[in-house]
């Protein structure tokens, strides 16, 4: 089993843009089906309530509006939503040819502008991170060469590095990090919290001091994991791996694991100057 795992993580490594498109993907698939079967917050009085929302999102011309209105109705929100999932599908799918990944990806990126205003409330950084890869993937592969499909790789592995960096910089000048009390109040809160491990937290307040200020030094200090030709990325890339599990299971953000995990053998490839794409 243990080979196996290793022979899949080999071979994910080898074609990071592959790979980066395929789980990435999946997180558009599970957040399509996410829309398709919660109506709810688009329903009267919901959160995302085109009759409150579209005026958060106006459009600069008529024919704009008029375009999110249509895409607003339910019936056509609902079948892009399906095409969305049929387009993922074939990302995942062992599907090789270039032009078909390209039109795939592209869809993808393209769909996801299209709809954001309907899910104005509710998105989250996960969103943001499938739409460049996707972006940079359709891109990469209209290129039709290696060397743009490399370019892509290494767009999306500088930009995984730069968004740990400045997470990671951001959360510094707050108190709360820096004192370790972060944690234990996000875990407090309803929305991202877990009361199980809040209760772990309360009770061990210096782990919940150990875990943030670990956090904040991984993130802070993740660019420096392309120093020395990717020494010690594979090390830094486990640990984040492992912290976007946890966030799945404690926080509900199972999303953002799809999402940044599919990034990382193109980090890995920028570390350690890999030349082969796909």
């Amino acid at each position: 089993m243990l080979t196996r795992l290793r022979q899949l993580a080999e071979a994910a490594c080898a074609r990071p843009l592959e790979t980066a498109e395929r789980l990435s993907a999946a997180t558009h698939l599970l957040s399509s089906l996410e829309y398709i079967v919660r109506k709810s917050d688009r329903e009267p009085g919901g959160l995302n309530d085109w009759t409150h929302t579209r005026s958060q999102v106006p459009a600069r011309t008529k024919p704009m509006q008029a375009v999110k209105d249509f895409v607003a109705r339910e019936p056509v929100t609902q079948a892009i939503h399906g095409s969305r999932v049929l387009a993922a599908a074939v990302l995942i799918s062992p599907v090789k040819n270039n032009t078909v990944r390209m039109a795939a990806n592209a869809y993808l990126a393209g769909s996801q502008i299209l709809i954001y205003p309907r899910h104005l409330f509710g998105t989250d950084g996960s969103d943001q991170v499938s739409f460049l890869v996707q972006t940079a993937a359709a891109l990469g592969r209209a290129g039709g060469t290696d060397a743009t499909r490399n370019a892509a790789v290494q767009f999306i592995g500088a930009q995984t590095v730069l968004s740990y960096g400045a997470s990671g910089w951001a959360k510094l000048p707050g108190d709360t990090w820096r004192s370790g009390d972060a944690l234990a109040k996000i875990m407090r809160t309803q929305t991202y919290g877990d009361e199980w491990f809040f209760n772990r937290l309360e009770k061990y307040p210096a782990a919940s001091r150990v875990i943030c200020h670990t956090v904040l030094a991984l993130e802070c200090g993740f660019p420096l994991l392309l120093l020395k030709k990717g020494k010690y990325v594979d090390a830094g890339l486990l640990a984040m791996g492992t912290f976007h599990l946890a966030n799945a299971r404690f926080m509900g953000l199972s999303r953002f694991a799809w999402a940044f995990v599919s990034t990382y053998p193109s980090v890995r490839a920028l570390a350690k100057g890999a030349g082969r794409a796909a």
